[in-house]
């Protein structure tokens, strides 16, 4: 039986099968850092529109304004820079561990975080510092430019999700402790 031809071209497609296969595996996570990169570099900008508007109301007296200010437990300029900043580490994190359920939660949890002292502190009744209709519009235009970038990595996570799952691959996939990974929300 070893010495018959049929045999030994069978064993040699099943190896060349088993590489091809894991090279796609390999590719289909790596592009999901990829995605991941281009995610990244338009969340960063929420930071950059953060710091804008504290250096903006640091400097422009005129912005101040006497609304009503609620009584709450943390000042929303602190909330929004706290919460700007843990965008930034679940960012990291997110970048050295993209395919870790965990990394993506506090990813979702961060950007949720961050969206609602934003909120908080341009809603009408609750401001006491008016923050510039320019940087509330660029706020508003980084919502719509965060939307096709998480659709295209959430996209390449399915790749990889199904390639994964597929009867011959997921021998490999199980073999190499290819886990599946989360989508963003």
């Amino acid at each position: 039986m070893l010495k018959s031809g049929w045999f030994w071209l069978l064993v040699a497609l099943g190896i060349f099968w088993s590489l091809g296969a894991y090279n796609r595996l390999v590719r289909l996570r790596a592009t999901i850092g990829q995605q991941f990169i281009s995610l990244e570099s338009v969340l960063l900008q929420y930071q950059e529109v953060v710091q804008q508007a504290v250096s903006s109301a640091a400097t422009s007296p005129q912005l101040w304004a006497s609304a009503y200010l609620p009584d709450v437990e943390v000042d929303p300029w602190t909330r929004l820079q706290v919460s700007a900043g843990l965008l930034t580490v679940a960012m990291a994190r997110m970048q050295t561990h993209p395919l870790e359920a965990d990394s993506t939660q506090a990813l979702q949890d961060a950007g949720a975080e961050l969206q609602h002292a934003w909120a908080s502190l341009i809603h009408p009744d609750a401001y006491y510092v008016n923050v510039p209709e320019a940087l509330q519009q660029r706020w508003l235009a980084l919502d719509l430019l965060v939307q096709p970038e998480v659709q295209r990595f959430n996209a390449s996570i399915m790749d990889y999700n199904l390639a994964i799952a597929q009867y011959p691959a997921a021998l490999l996939a199980a073999l190499f402790q290819f886990r599946p990974a989360r989508p963003l929300a």
